[in-house]
């Protein structure tokens, strides 16, 4: 038979658990009311810092469109963030670069989250993988390094797949110890014109602005959202569209 003394140290250990958990749970909260009710300044004319996602195939295709027209003077620091074997993506990120010709730019390789046919019984674990590289590179390691920002990008761009998931998580875990961390951008597909993506579901509550690109799709969302109670207590990014942005 175990002892008391045993059976109180696990439920201590129980207790500890639990609180832990509600504690984790109320500060995550708090961190995505902030992040959806405050007003947010506009800062055009800085220089700032741009990390871009090119999640392979259309979704590269779609992003390359999309930053073709930025100002590269504004973003004078680019890191582009790709899958680890994705070398087209890769190949297209250097093709801007040379055009470019300007300014600073390093490569980010991440392992899939995900391989396409993968099996669902092991995903969770090339997840995980994927969430501690991102974890390490995108929220610890420029905490460590003293020649660089404490930041790992002032913007972080994103337009899917479930690759992104990783990386938006790594970027907002920052902020749920008051720790400087990138604003993060989501653009959904121009395919998805009536719903939206899984991967769209998943980080919208974690993003700080996020886009639609059919003016349905958003009139759709947002006459759901006033279907639940309004906009109150906002605990999801505000559903944006300007068209047609690739």
């Amino acid at each position: 038979m175990h002892s008391p003394l045993a059976w109180r140290s696990v439920l201590l250990l129980i207790v500890l658990v639990v609180l832990l958990v509600a504690v984790t749970a109320a500060r995550l909260l708090q961190v995505v009311l902030r992040t959806h009710n405050r007003s947010r300044r506009s800062r055009q004319t800085d220089e700032a810092s741009l990390a871009v996602f090119l999640g392979s195939g259309g979704h590269t295709a779609e992003m390359m469109r999309l930053v073709a027209h930025l100002d590269w003077r504004r973003f004078s620091g680019r890191t582009w963030i790709i899958s680890s074997e994705d070398l087209l993506s890769e190949a297209k990120a250097l093709a801007l670069e040379k055009q470019i010709g300007s300014g600073e730019f390093r490569i980010l390789r991440i392992p899939r989250a995900r391989r396409v046919h993968q099996s669902y019984l092991t995903s969770p674990f090339t997840t995980l993988y994927s969430l501690a590289y991102c974890l390490w590179h995108i929220a610890v390691a420029p905490l460590l390094d003293s020649r660089q920002r404490r930041v790992f990008a002032d913007v972080v761009l994103l337009n899917g797949p479930g690759s992104c998931v990783p990386i938006i998580c790594a970027a907002f875990l920052p902020r749920l110890v008051s720790l400087p961390s990138p604003a993060l951008i989501y653009v959904e597909s121009l395919a998805r014109t009536r719903r939206l993506s899984l991967s769209a579901k998943l980080v919208r509550p974690f993003v700080d602005r996020f886009f639609v690109q059919w003016d349905s799709l958003r009139d759709e969302l947002a006459k759901k959202e006033e279907a639940k109670g309004g906009r109150r207590w906002r605990l999801k990014a505000r559903v944006e569209c300007q068209g047609w942005l690739v």
